[in-house]
């Protein structure tokens, strides 16, 4: 997607919301989005052909009992994956709901993790999904089987904090991230998803020292940029070549990372909401999926369309009312959807 050529996105459709949303997911048609929201238990369903309301299902599902934090959509039309929304700091389960939105129906439930799950990514050619927690494991799965998971892999002693899991576009490598002791960077190792016991085939350190540097030279203060560097990150996201690596993190910053050397490539900050100030909330990023671009979500509302190669703004979007927590972009179509407590689905 190019966002430096007039006309630019325009909004095909808003679907309001009472609550922040949590987490955007495209299905691999592009057909749909799933839309969840925690503080109200909501899923919602968005017809992203025709804009609105799906005829063939309903479009909002109420998820009181589970609660719902995280969706991810699985290669099933109807069926989704959902984590559990917290209740009192305090999640409701600890555990992954497969979910038939079809007729409201939990199929299958992933129990094993013993804290809270902090990410969902299911593989672009197959039924198994990887799940990440504060707990301090990484599980992978499958759809298709209940009871306990394919694999658990363990974080090392030289790491603390909540692991990410994630695969990359082609399903043959998947990603594991963690925070270094002592707040001195991240590890990022790759597997091969084939054959992932035997450890990672590539390990690279993403270390604060680099990342402050970074933002040191985009212009932030150098308090600002040190107490950045050491953000606990949220999200970790591969673009389609595997060249880079989106990072999300607290403090409304985003990182490029190289795929192979794991050099900070470019940082994005949030803009500021009302009042200047800036919220400890985590960036909501992604790539699109031609590699060209990277899509911020800001504190004040607006949307950042970056860049990937330069870093350098392209174009900022205006529309929503309160802070933009969630992005995400269509994996068929020149469309994407950004969220606060409404979702504005774009045609570019």
């Amino acid at each position: 997607m190019d966002f430096s050529s007039e006309p630019g996105p325009k909004m095909g459709c808003v679907i309001r919301g009472r609550a922040p949303v949590t987490s955007l997911s495209y299905h691999e048609s592009g057909s749909h989005l799933f839309v969840a929201s925690e503080k109200d238990s909501v899923l919602r369903i968005v017809d992203c052909l025709n804009g609105g309301a799906p005829t063939d299902r309903s479009p909002m599902i109420k998820l009181q009992r589970e609660g719902i934090r995280t969706v991810e959509s699985t290669h099933h039309g109807h069926c989704v994956l959902f984590s559990p929304g917290m209740n009192g700091g305090v999640p409701k389960k600890n555990n992954v709901h497969y979910l038939s939105v079809h007729d409201n129906k939990i199929l299958r439930e992933f129990e094993g993790h013993s804290g809270v799950i902090n990410g969902i990514s299911m593989s672009p050619v197959d039924d198994t999904f990887l799940t990440s927690s504060i707990d301090g494991t990484v599980r992978l799965w499958d759809c298709g089987k209940s009871g306990n998971s394919l694999g658990e892999m363990k974080l090392p002693a030289n790491v603390e904090g909540a692991p990410l899991a994630v695969f990359d576009s082609t399903g043959l490598v998947f990603g594991v991230s963690a925070a270094m002791a002592g707040g001195e960077g991240n590890h990022i190792q790759l597997y091969d998803a084939r054959n992932y016991t035997v450890g990672p085939f590539s390990e690279m350190k993403v270390t604060r020292q680099d990342i402050e540097s970074k933002l040191r030279v985009s212009g932030s203060t150098p308090e600002r940029a040190y107490a950045l560097s050491k953000a606990e990150w949220t999200s970790m996201e591969f673009n389609k070549s595997g060249k880079q690596i989106l990072i999300g993190a607290n403090g409304g910053i985003a990182l490029s990372v190289d795929g192979y050397e794991g050099t900070v490539l470019h940082s994005f900050l949030t803009e500021t909401g009302p009042g200047g100030t800036t919220s400890s909330l985590p960036m909501a990023a992604c790539f699109t999926v031609d590699d060209r671009s990277v899509i911020c979500g800001n504190d004040d509302g607006t949307v950042s369309c970056y860049q990937a190669d330069s870093g350098l703004l392209a174009r900022k979007l205006r529309g929503h009312v309160d802070r933009v927590g969630a992005v995400a972009v269509s994996p068929k179509y020149a469309q994407f959807a950004t969220a606060c407590t409404g979702t504005a689905v774009w045609i570019c």
